[in-house]
């Protein structure tokens, strides 16, 4: 990944730390997950590379990007992304987003349309939170992360080699990444760089979402790419992408990985030929 950029954008309200991966045309705009960072997508970016240009942002509040006080509203961090196409002298763009991230993405196609040329919704946007978690409260509950004191480099790459983060047989690179959604405190541990506040304030906003009222609004294609394993059941993910099928009509994708919810650091090699074989269909 030597050729990859590191550089920040500018987007007029906010500056988002990029990574830049060389590649053709039209670029992919990649968006991670919720406390999340760029990196997510450096090994599918690898492997979609030369054909696609990937570029992906730390977006606002994350990895190396501005963390505002306020502003974590959906429109809010698509303005930023709407900057950023703007800045890099983009017309069009492919977006996708993984987890919270495929909730923006979907967003960016909805409020963007004659910027977006196809969508890929990476193990999220199908599901309305508020069909599986009635209240708030357990909503709340259910999103909150756990603190975890004490946390170090060791640790963090342990989880990496011992999990399901494999990295596609590189746990090395797989701990670099998940190391990109932390920073190191004044008593010396890591913590996160997204606040908990903020990490809060995007999860009910994404808990407040109307999956299918947003989908209703886009226009181009859309792939959903979900795991069969993960926190959420593969009937409630089965149930939610049928709504979706029903919403999109012949729009809708679906291409089922085996794996668990973090598809692209997981199982990148099959994440980038399903995206692969997705947009050469959708980019003729």
């Amino acid at each position: 990944m030597s050729d990859v950029r590191e550089y920040p954008v500018e987007t007029g309200a906010q500056r988002l730390s990029v990574r830049d991966h060389p590649g053709g045309s039209p670029p992919i705009l990649a968006l991670h997950g919720l406390a999340s960072n760029a990196r997510w997508w450096d090994l599918v970016a690898a492997r979609l590379s030369p054909r696609w240009r990937v570029i992906a942002p730390d977006l606002r509040g994350h990895g190396r990007s501005d963390r505002p006080e306020t502003g974590y509203a959906f429109a809010k961090v698509v303005d930023d992304l709407r900057g950023l196409v703007e800045a890099a002298g983009l017309d069009q763009v492919i977006v996708a987003g993984h987890s919270w991230g495929a909730s923006v993405a979907l967003w960016f196609a909805a409020a963007l349309p004659e910027r977006t040329i196809a969508c890929v919704c990476v193990d999220g946007g199908a599901a309305s939170l508020r069909d599986h978690l009635p209240t708030w409260a357990e909503a709340e509950e259910r999103l909150r992360p756990p603190r975890i004191p004490g946390l170090t480099e060791e640790t963090v790459h342990a989880w990496a080699a011992n999990g399901r983060l494999g990295g596609g047989g590189d746990a090395a690179a797989a701990g670099e990444i998940l190391l990109g959604n932390f920073e190191e405190g004044e008593d010396g541990a890591l913590r996160p760089r997204l606040s908990m506040e903020h990490h809060m304030e995007i999860a009910r906003r994404l808990y407040e979402l109307d999956a299918f009222e947003l989908m209703a609004r886009v226009s181009c294609p859309v792939l959903f790419v979900p795991a069969r394993s993960g926190p959420w059941p593969v009937e409630a993910k089965a149930a939610g992408l049928q709504r979706a099928r029903d919403v999109l009509g012949s729009r809708a994708h679906i291409e089922w990985l085996d794996g668990g919810h973090d598809l692209p650091v997981e199982r990148p090699a099959e994440l980038a030929k399903a995206i692969g074989e997705f947009l050469g269909r959708a980019t003729g």
